[in-house]
C-alpha cells in the first residue's frame, strides 16, 4: 500500500468557459453518473461535463459538510486535468444566461482523480467581500480548526505548528463602476517528516474576515518513490557551526530607506538609512558532512554572479515629464519618436479603497502603424522620471547582434553619467553568468525537453550604487542597449525622495562580531530539501542545517552590533 503526506499544490487556474449545468446535491455519485449516460438525461451532459469518479465525489461530499454553501451551487464543468491525473470540478450559482448578475459564489475544486484526495479549492462570494482584513488570531483558529476536521486528530500531527504568510487582496470592477473587494490572511502548516519541515511543502489556507476559509491547497507526495535521510546521521549543531565561514555566510550593505515599521500607508511610515549586516541566503549545510550545499546540487541552472566595480562622474541631468505633452518631447529626446505619429494614454492603475495614492504615474505611447510602443513611469509629485522602456515588431528580433556587448556597456555607462543623481560617483555592476549544472545521475534523459537558444534582443546592465565601497541595495540602476542599433531602448533610475546622508562605515563591528550575534538570534534547524532537474525531482531528499527563519527575519546593525528585527505588519492583530 502506498503512503502519501501532504506538498503544496499548484494554484489553480480559473479560465473556464460556462457550459451546461447540474446541481452539486443532485449528483450523489460517479457511479450514478456514469449509469445516466445511458438515460435522457446524459444527452445534457456536454464534454465539459465529465462524470464525477466517485472517489471525487466522495470528498466532494465530505467539503460539503464543513462547507455546506458548496451543494447548492451549480456543477457548472467537470474534467480531467494534467494528463488524467488529477480531476477538476467547478461550481457556481450563476446560470449562464445570467452570469453578470450582482451576486454570486463560484468555487474551483481539484482532486486526485483515482484516490479523491482534495489538492485544492477556491472561493469566491460577493456575500462575502469586505474590505477588512482579517486578524492573526482568527486566521489561526479557523484554519487549525478545518484542518484537524479535514484530516482528523491524528493526521493534523503531520503538519508543523502554523506560519502567518502574508495578507492578500483581490477586486472586481462592475459595469456600474463599482467595485467588490475580497481581503484575507494566508496561514501555512509546515509539512513534516520525521518530525522535521520539507522546504516549500505545507498546507496552505487562505481566511476572510468573517471566518470563511476561501483558498485551500495540498498534494501527496508518494512516500515510496523518495527516500527520507535519516535523522541521526545528522552532525550536532555546535559541530555544524565550527564549519561556517564568517566571509561566506554574512554581506555588508547600506538601505537609504529601511522603514521603522511595515504596513500599507508606506507615505506615512518613517524610514531611515542604516548600514546592516544580514545572512546570505543559500541551500544550507549538509547535516552530515557540515560542507554548504553547492547551488547545482539543487537546480539544473546555477548562477555565477560577477561585480565589478565603475567609477562615474555623474552630470546630474534630471528626466522629468511633468504633463502629456512633455511625455512625448521626452520620447522624441530619448528614442527620435516623431509624436505626432501615435496616441499617448495614461494608464489608471486600480488602487484597493484601503491603500494610498499611488507615487507613480503611468503612460503608454503607440504608433500609428502598430510598430512601436514606450512606456514611461514618472514621479505623480515631482515629474522625475522613473523608468522608460521601448519596445518594436517582434519580427525585427532574433538576429544576430551587430554591436558587442563592450560596446554597449559603454553607451550604458555614458547614458548614467548623464542622468545619474549626482551622488553616484562609484557603481557596481552586477551580472549572472548561468550555467547548465552536471546532469545529475537519477534524471531520466529521455524525458529531458529540447534546448532552445532563446537569445535575448538587449544587453540588459544592472548596477547598484556604492558607498564608501558598500553597496546601496535600494539604490540601484537599470539599463538595456539594444544589439542592433546600439542605443537605449530601456532605463530604470533610481528616484529617491529626498537626500540621504548615509552612516559613516569606519567605525563599525566586524563580520566576526555580526556573526556572533546572528548565531545567538538565529538558530540552525534541521530541514529536507528535495532537488530538482528541469522537470524531474531527485528520488532523494537531502537533509540539511540552515537558518531558521519562521519566527521572521532580522539584521545587525553594523554600528551598533544589535541585532534588529525586520518589522512586520501589525494591522489586524
Amino acid at each position: 500500500m502506498k503512503r502519501t503526506l501532504p506538498l503544496t499544490a499548484l494554484f489553480l487556474s480559473s479560465s473556464l468557459i460556462l457550459t451546461p449545468s447540474v446541481l452539486a446535491e443532485e449528483v450523489e455519485s460517479g457511479a450514478t453518473q456514469a449509469a445516466s449516460t445511458q438515460t435522457a438525461e446524459a444527452t445534457e451532459i456536454t464534454e465539459a461535463l465529465t462524470p464525477i469518479p466517485p472517489a471525487v465525489q466522495k470528498t466532494m461530499n465530505r467539503l460539503f459538510t464543513l462547507q455546506p454553501e458548496l451543494k447548492k451551487l451549480n456543477i457548472i464543468t467537470s474534467r480531467s486535468l494534467m494528463n488524467d491525473q488529477r480531476f477538476l470540478v467547478h461550481l457556481s450559482d450563476r446560470a449562464e444566461k445570467t452570469g453578470n448578475s450582482k451576486e454570486y459564489m463560484t468555487a474551483y475544486l481539484e482532486c486526485d482523480k483515482t484516490t479523491g484526495e482534495l489538492l485544492s479549492f477556491d472561493i469566491q462570494a460577493t456575500a462575502w467581500a469586505s474590505e477588512k482584513s482579517p486578524s492573526r488570531q482568527l486566521v489561526q483558529d479557523t484554519a487549525e480548526r478545518f484542518l484537524t476536521e479535514w484530516f482528523g486528530t491524528e493526521g493534523r500531527k503531520q503538519f508543523g505548528k502554523p506560519t502567518t504568510y502574508g495578507d492578500n487582496a483581490s477586486a472586481t470592477h462592475k459595469k456600474d463602476g463599482t467595485t467588490v473587494s475580497w481581503r484575507k490572511r494566508s496561514v501555512e502548516f509546515p509539512l513534516l517528516l520525521n518530525g522535521i519541515p520539507i522546504e516549500n511543502r505545507n498546507v496552505r489556507l487562505n481566511v476572510d474576515s468573517f471566518g470563511h476559509i476561501t483558498n485551500y491547497s495540498y498534494t501527496p507526495v508518494d512516500l515510496d518513490t523518495v527516500k527520507v535521510p535519516n535523522p541521526d546521521i545528522a552532525l550536532p549543531i555546535e559541530e555544524i557551526k565550527k564549519n561556517i565561514t564568517t566571509a561566506d555566510s554574512i554581506s555588508l550593505t547600506y538601505v537609504e530607506e529601511q522603514p521603522e515599521k511595515d504596513g500599507r500607508d508606506s507615505e506615512n511610515i518613517k524610514t531611515k538609512p542604516v548600514l546592516r549586516y544580514d545572512l546570505n541566503d543559500f541551500g544550507g549545510y549538509h547535516a552530515q558532512t557540515g560542507k554548504k550545499v553547492d547551488e547545482k546540487e539543487l537546480t539544473s541552472v546555477q548562477s555565477k554572479p560577477t561585480k565589478t566595480k565603475i567609477a562615474l562622474h555623474p552630470k546630474g541631468q534630471t528626466l522629468i515629464a511633468r504633463s502629456e505633452e512633455e511625455v512625448k518631447q521626452l520620447l522624441t529626446k530619448l528614442f527620435d519618436i516623431n509624436s505626432a505619429a501615435g496616441t499617448l494614454h495614461v494608464e489608471q492603475p486600480f488602487n484597493f479603497p484601503w491603500q494610498k495614492e499611488r507615487r507613480y504615474l503611468d503612460y503608454r505611447f503607440n504608433t500609428e502603424d502598430g510598430q512601436v510602443t514606450a512606456y514611461i513611469t514618472t514621479d505623480k509629485k515631482t515629474g522625475h522620471v522613473y523608468s522608460v522602456s521601448l519596445s518594436t515588431n517582434g519580427e525585427q528580433k532574433k538576429q544576430a547582434a551587430r554591436i558587442t556587448e563592450e560596446q554597449a556597456f559603454t553607451v550604458a555607462c555614458d547614458f548614467l553619467e548623464t542622468y545619474a543623481d549626482s551622488s553616484t560617483t562609484e557603481l557596481e555592476l552586477q551580472q549572472n553568468i548561468f550555467e547548465e549544472s552536471e546532469i545529475p545521475s537519477w534524471v531520466d534523459k529521455s524525458k529531458l525537453p529540447e534546448m532552445t537558444d532563446d537569445q535575448n534582443d538587449t544587453y540588459q546592465f544592472y548596477f547598484t550604487k556604492l558607498h564608501q565601497g558598500i553597496p546601496v541595495r535600494d539604490h540601484d540602476y537599470q539599463v538595456d542597449i539594444d544589439k542592433q542599433t546600439g542605443k537605449v531602448v530601456s532605463f530604470r533610475l533610481s528616484t529617491s525622495s529626498e537626500k540621504v546622508e548615509l552612516p559613516d562605515s569606519q567605525t563599525i563591528v566586524t563580520k566576526d562580531q555580526a556573526f556572533s550575534t546572528f548565531i545567538n538570534h538565529k538558530p540552525l534547524k534541521l530541514k529536507y530539501i528535495r532537488p530538482w532537474y528541469m522537470d524531474q525531482q531527485a528520488p532523494t531528499l537531502l537533509l540539511v542545517y540552515a537558518w531558521d527563519n519562521s519566527d521572521g527575519f532580522g539584521y545587525v546593525d553594523a554600528l551598533t552590533g544589535e541585532y534588529i528585527k525586520e518589522p512586520i505588519d501589525q494591522e489586524g492583530e
